[in-house]
């Protein structure tokens, strides 16, 4: 009844993701939601250690794209901070972006995954797309944007039967 919102992982942060395991999975393409996956709410700081995480990706052949209801303003220097493409106002998590990215980046929807911290968005709009998710524990909850708060309530009650043998800090 959950399968749509499982991720097929649960990790704390996206450094705790070791992306040369990525690569021995079959992974080529990276997607990523920014807002408290990739940096605090609406911040354009990145931290060093998220720095060095995505400078790592082409050492072991891997893409990236973020994929976000953002606008262009606030992604393009993000993306270029982390050497990656974006996709703004992808619409998630209706799949199509998930898709569209995914083929943009040369990679099979069983080469892609989805790495974000909304099960209600960025988990269910890839398991849509036929592409896997990792969920991750937001970086902060002190500032929201007002529906994400919403979806935060939501999943709080969808938790337990939806989360339920998902692996914590492994695949």
């Amino acid at each position: 009844m959950f399968g749509l919102l499982r991720p097929r992982a649960y990790f704390d942060s996206l450094t705790a993701i070791d992306p040369a395991e990525l690569a021995q999975r079959g992974y080529r393409a990276l997607l990523f939601d920014v807002d408290n996956t990739i940096t605090p709410w609406n911040s354009p700081e990145v931290t060093p250690e998220v720095l060095a995480w995505f400078a790592a990706l082409p050492r072991y052949q891997l893409a990236g794209c973020i994929i976000s209801n953002n606008s262009a303003e606030r992604l393009a220097p993000l993306a270029a901070k982390l050497g990656i493409d974006y996709l703004a106002k992808a619409r998630k998590p209706l799949p199509f972006g998930y898709a569209r990215v995914a083929a943009q980046l040369g990679a099979a929807k069983e080469q892609t995954l989805m790495l974000g911290d909304q099960l209600l968005t960025d988990v269910l709009g890839a398991n849509l797309a036929g592409i896997d998710a990792v969920l991750l524990k937001p970086i902060s909850l002190a500032r929201e944007f007002r529906w994400t708060y919403v979806n935060r309530r939501l999943e709080k009650l969808l938790w337990r039967p939806v989360m339920r043998d998902v692996p914590h800090n492994r695949f």
